[in-house]
């Protein structure tokens, strides 16, 4: 493949969402190719204007399609959650490339339409469980959080210009929220669960063990809590958003617990059928999840071991260096 230029636009301008696309900037370059990176999304209009005055090869946009009347020689790889998120397909042609975070279920022969999961962050160097074990004999004092649960609802999602979507996206954040604190106050034993994310939903826990910590801004803060959480809850119950912490959880050999739902979305593609089944439960049942939940609260070395061996397999085949890998041979089609 020739070198090319790429313009990459971010979902939005959270900090999360610049640092995924950061690091599929650099594994671009690394391929030989020139990258320009906006920190912040951009609308039709001026992504067109943008376009005819600067040659570009490629774009590559989050959470958002392929304008009208973009010069032919112009090639766009749009990432959105779902096919049905881009209403007019009119505009991509067969040398375009659409990925989507659900399973694309809506048949098109005629243009290139992929299912694309995000990956763990690049760090030179990230202290894991098996550090601090190493480092620090008592384990358990370190991990002094039972369960955490890290909300990917963030203050960009507030500014979307539309009320009604605001007010569900709050609305089906503290749905999620109170369920989950219901669950685990209705357990026998008491756990400290810690909540994370925008959104205060205090006022709805009686329980003194159940607290509100804010907002996370720093990417290090989010990598120490996985850490010091014996279990963390994955939000995502449908699919894996574009800033999920699901990988990254994985990158410091934390362990998690997330809703059945999403194995469909992970079948045939992360590969990891088996392990990754000692985390997944129903949120419905309230006897299988608090199961599940004791099972791995009770038990540092199972769930080191099994946080190790799914870690191997994401490092090999899920990182922003293998996802640069497949998009430069999709458009290469």
């Amino acid at each position: 493949m020739k070198k090319s230029t790429f313009l990459l636009i971010p979902k939005s301008n959270n900090f999360k969402d610049i640092i995924n696309l950061s690091d599929l900037s650099d594994e671009i370059r690394k391929k030989g190719h020139y990258c320009i990176s906006l920190i912040a999304p951009i609308n039709d209009e001026n992504l067109s204007f943008l376009l005819n005055e600067k040659k570009i090869d490629f774009v590559f946009r989050v959470n958002g399609g392929k304008p009208k009347k973009v010069n032919k020689n112009v090639k766009f790889i749009c990432w959105v959650t779902d096919i049905n998120d881009l209403v007019d397909l009119s505009n991509f042609n067969e040398n375009d490339v659409i990925y989507t975070l659900r399973k694309n279920t809506r048949e098109n022969k005629k243009l290139k339409i992929f299912q694309m999961l995000p990956a763990a962050n690049n760090f030179k160097k990230v202290l894991t469980l098996s550090d601090i074990e190493f480092l620090n004999n008592d384990i358990k004092s370190y991990q002094n959080i039972d369960v955490s649960v890290i909300s990917n609802y963030t203050r960009s999602q507030l500014f979307t210009g539309s009320k009604k979507i605001i007010y569900k996206n709050a609305k089906d954040n503290s749905d999620k929220h109170i369920k989950l604190a219901n669950l685990v106050n209705n357990f026998d034993e008491k756990f400290i669960m810690e909540f994370y994310g925008l959104m205060d939903y205090s006022k709805h826990f009686i329980n003194k063990n159940i607290i509100f910590k804010g907002e996370i801004t720093n990417f290090n803060y989010f990598l120490e809590i996985f850490r010091k959480s014996k279990i963390n809850i994955l939000f995502e119950d449908e699919n894996l958003d574009f800033n999920t912490n699901f990988f990254n959880i994985f990158l410091v050999e934390g362990a998690l617990v997330f809703n059945e739902k999403l194995n469909y979305q992970f079948d045939g593609y992360l590969n990891l059928d088996e392990e990754i089944k000692n985390f997944s439960t129903s949120f419905d049942d309230f006897h299988l999840f608090k199961h599940k939940i004791l099972e791995l609260c009770n038990n540092f070395e199972k769930r080191l071991k099994i946080s190790k061996n799914i870690v191997k397999h994401i490092l090999k085949n899920h990182t922003y260096k293998n996802r640069v890998r497949q998009i430069l041979l999709d458009i290469e089609k």
